[in-house]
């Protein structure tokens, strides 16, 4: 009796597991055919717009002009008008000259700019303690002949500074190359000169003589301050195209300003 019991609730049993597995879902094995891909969705900026860098300001150039003698040294005077002495005319193509180089961009020291004595030592020490690119000394010319005319440019030649003396003369023959294309005048070349102010300054040096306040004919013209403006500005263009040529620098072009008026004061 015991063992039917038994049979029995197997029965039962079995019934259930069959029941219940009648209503499971059918799971079927996934077949791969290759490796899944994964795919990463990168998100990257935007290209942004940057304004371009402002380059670095280049140094200006600064020129050391010397307008020659002063106060108790008058230079050279005119025989036959003893009022235009020569410290006046170089501090007034000076101060012409100095205006001129500033619309171009460069900085600018003058040695002096009343009627004051300056030793030429104090000149020199001047440009060399000021570290300036340029130095450019202004004077005109005497002989004891009246009939000596013409405009020159000095440097000073060593051998202990090549590269100086190089610099120098090219500096010297632009601007004399400027000043007679100006003033017409009659070149007497680009020449080499033992002279305190270029001798002792360490940098580029020239000296000009911008025409003989003995000769009769050049003191009318030097009497004339349009004639005394293209000189200065001869010196300046000769300055600034020195620069184009030699050191890479390009500087704004001063519009010619030879008709505008002249208004200095001494």
């Amino acid at each position: 009796m015991k063992n039917a019991i038994f049979s029995f609730f197997c029965f039962l049993v079995l019934l259930c597991e069959c029941s219940c597995a009648r209503n499971l879902p059918k799971v079927y094995p996934v077949v791969s055919e290759a490796s899944p891909t994964i795919t990463y969705d990168v998100l990257t900026p935007a290209p942004m717009s940057l304004p371009a860098a402002a380059p670095f300001p280049r140094r200006r150039p600064l020129i050391v002009i010397d307008p020659g003698h002063g106060g108790k040294d008058f230079g050279t005077e005119a025989p036959t008008a003893t009022i235009f002495k020569e410290k006046n005319l170089n501090l007034i193509t000076a101060k012409i000259l100095d205006g001129y180089l500033k619309q171009m961009g460069f900085r600018t020291i003058m040695t002096r700019t009343t009627d004051t004595f300056i030793s030429l030592d104090a000149r020199a020490n001047l440009a060399n303690e000021s570290q300036a690119d340029l130095f450019v000394s202004l004077h005109y010319n005497s002989a004891p002949s009246s009939q000596a005319e013409g405009i020159e440019v000095f440097f000073y030649r060593t051998d202990g500074d090549k590269e100086r003396v190089a610099s120098s003369k090219k500096l010297a023959e632009s601007v004399l190359r400027y000043v007679i294309d100006l003033t017409e005048a009659k070149s007497r070349g680009v020449k080499h000169g033992d002279l305190a102010v270029i001798r002792k300054t360490k940098m580029p040096a020239v000296l000009v003589e911008g025409g003989f306040m003995t000769n009769n004919q050049e003191m009318t013209k030097l009497g004339d301050p349009s004639y005394i403006k293209s000189i200065a500005w001869g010196v300046a263009r000769g300055i600034q195209v020195y620069y184009n040529q030699t050191r890479g620098v390009p500087f704004r072009s001063a519009q010619s300003p030879l008709e505008k008026p002249l208004n200095i004061k001494i």
